[in-house]
């Protein structure tokens, strides 16, 4: 994971304990998550793409996931859409989550596929005249849009990208690991490897690589010291592509099965599945968002808390938007917001739905026994949303102040949409009062770009022009052990040009964020003030850019 740099030791202290009492507050949905391993794998002569489940890492229970002529490279976006090269047809495929099959580019010899934090896919394309060096690594945007990222490379095969951006390529006719920094520039990372294929970092920077020569599989340190982890002596199975978890749990393909290395190499390897005809690509799907929800002081005038979120995809959703106060007394909070009310509005403002008591909803039957509010003075709206950006605006009845909790719960996780985003407005105090975002990512076993931000500075500027807000906001990403993942004061004294890339960096030099990349599980991004100032504040999670 990226760290930022962690604010002063008396900060950090104080509110790492705070985090800690604050989070079963955060979750009050009581949504669970399974630490589910979606494997997927293309066997080669069957012309199909396998998924392999598993909530135990012991037992996989194999589908037939979608039908694709020989699937030789497979890799997931953050989106959750598989990108599946077509070895027999020369082309890609794009299937999305609900299985949605289409063809993403056509005409390309493909030896190996990446995406990077922004949803580009970058693919090392053969040779296609006699010349091998007119070997080329293409950049897709989401949208199709292609251009040569490496050009003059003959016979490039596997791409990874590390946790900075970095592109790195097996190119065997050197015997070695080429590294490109995002602007294209190229170094040697590694050499002296027999037939480097495939490549795979596991969570602490290692790279992995399969060496079809030598049968085996080698790691390279960050610093590039390469060591053989594994070797292979038979003479009918032959490593081909290789994938980690988030759990640190090594797949690795042979010519006619799937063999697992638990808590990665040093293990006892055992195998999983057959393949028969031969195992092709490997990916791990990612997690998806399930929860997003921000706990917040409420107040009157701009003080009401505002959460914006984005549905994005091609298919509606439905989405309960709920309005906690009173039940947050059950948690320990002295100032509830007694009496919520909750509006929902698209993106163009008109208002879609409003609710004061969630029981006089007209669907108030169709909310889930689970995600009922747990006091009848709480607001909730569930409804069928296409995908566009909404709005939803937390108030106290009648004026009324106090903490409260917007929360947004996917209801529908098997279509083809997500929650992508939610940006939450609201008066930043001190102690209970403090800011809290939290969401869940839900489902797969790999792991999700996020970036999160807290803004203060930029409130005062068009075109929100708020009075009274955070002059300098402070960040700490927190998990659902309590354990500080990440912290960060003022954005550029960390990660600056990776932030900057996402092409989301906070105007202002003194508001924070953090980019990371998270595993299934809870978070909770906590906001407040240098040095205890208090004021308006807004804090977004963007999970994929």
């Amino acid at each position: 994971m990226n760290v930022s740099k962690s604010v002063n030791c008396s900060y950090g202290c104080r509110y790492f304990k705070f985090a800690v009492a604050c989070l079963a507050t955060v979750f009050l949905s009581g949504i669970g998550y399974a630490a589910t391993t979606n494997l997927f794998v293309g066997s080669l002569r069957q012309d199909i793409v396998l998924e392999f489940s598993s909530t135990d890492d012991s037992t996989f229970t194999e589908t037939t996931f979608a039908a694709i002529s020989e699937p030789e490279t497979l890799v997931f976006d953050s989106s959750g859409n598989l990108f599946v090269s077509n070895g027999k047809g020369n082309s890609i495929k794009k299937i999305t989550p609900p299985g949605v099959k289409t063809t993403f580019a056509i005409d390309l010899d493909v030896d190996g596929m990446a995406v990077d934090a922004f949803g580009n896919l970058f693919v090392s394309r053969k040779s296609e005249s006699s010349n091998a060096s007119d070997g080329v690594i293409l950049k897709f945007t989401p949208d199709g849009r292609s251009s040569v990222f490496v050009s003059n490379i003959s016979h490039p095969k596997g791409l990874a990208f590390d946790s900075l951006g970095n592109l790195y390529l097996a190119y065997p006719d050197r015997n070695s690991i080429l590294k490109f920094s995002p602007n294209g520039k190229r170094t040697t990372f590694a050499s002296g490897i027999g037939h480097p294929y495939r490549l795979a970092f596991d969570v602490f920077g290692n790279l992995f690589v399969t060496d079809v020569a030598a049968n085996s599989i080698l790691e390279i340190s960050p610093s590039g010291v390469v060591s053989t982890i594994a070797t292979n002596t038979s003479t009918t199975e032959h490593v081909n592509d290789l994938a980690f978890d988030s759990n640190g749990n090594l797949f690795v393909t042979f010519d006619s099965s799937v063999v697992e290395f638990p808590g990665g190499m040093g293990s006892v390897p055992a195998t999983i599945a057959s393949v028969p005809g031969g195992a092709g690509g490997i990916a791990i799907e990612p997690p998806v968002t399930t929860n997003l929800s921000t706990r917040v002081s409420v107040q009157s005038g701009d003080g009401v808390a505002i959460a914006g979120f984005i549905i994005s995809g091609s298919s509606p959703k439905q989405v309960l938007i709920r309005g906690l106060g009173a039940s947050l007394s059950n948690f320990g909070i002295v100032n509830p917001l007694q009496d919520p009310t909750l509006d929902l509005h698209d993106s163009t403002g008109n208002t879609i739905a409003t609710n004061d008591d969630w029981q006089t909803a007209t669907n108030a039957d169709q909310i889930p026994v689970a995600f009922q509010p747990g006091d009848s003075r709480e607001p909730a709206i569930l409804a069928t949303l296409q995908p566009v950006s909404f709005t939803a605006i937390l108030r106290g009845k009648n004026g009324g102040s106090g903490v409260g909790l917007i929360e947004m719960d996917d209801v529908s996780t098997g279509v083809g949409s997500r929650l992508t985003n939610v940006s939450t407005r609201g008066f930043v105090g001190t102690g209970e009062n403090v800011m809290i975002g939290g969401f869940i990512l839900s489902g797969g076993s790999g792991e999700r770009q996020i970036l999160i931000r807290a803004l203060g500075p930029t409130l005062a500027q068009p075109p929100f022009n708020i009075t009274g807000n955070l002059a300098d906001p402070t960040l700490i990403l927190v998990d659902a052990n309590g354990t500080v993942v990440a912290s960060n004061d003022d954005w550029r004294s960390s990660q600056q040009n990776e932030i900057q890339a996402t092409g989301l960096a906070p105007p202002n030099d003194r508001e924070a964020a953090i980019l990371t990349s998270l595993p299934s599980g809870n978070f909770t991004a906590i906001v407040s003030g240098k040095n205890g100032e208090t004021g308006i504040a807004l804090v977004d999670v963007f999970h994929s850019f």
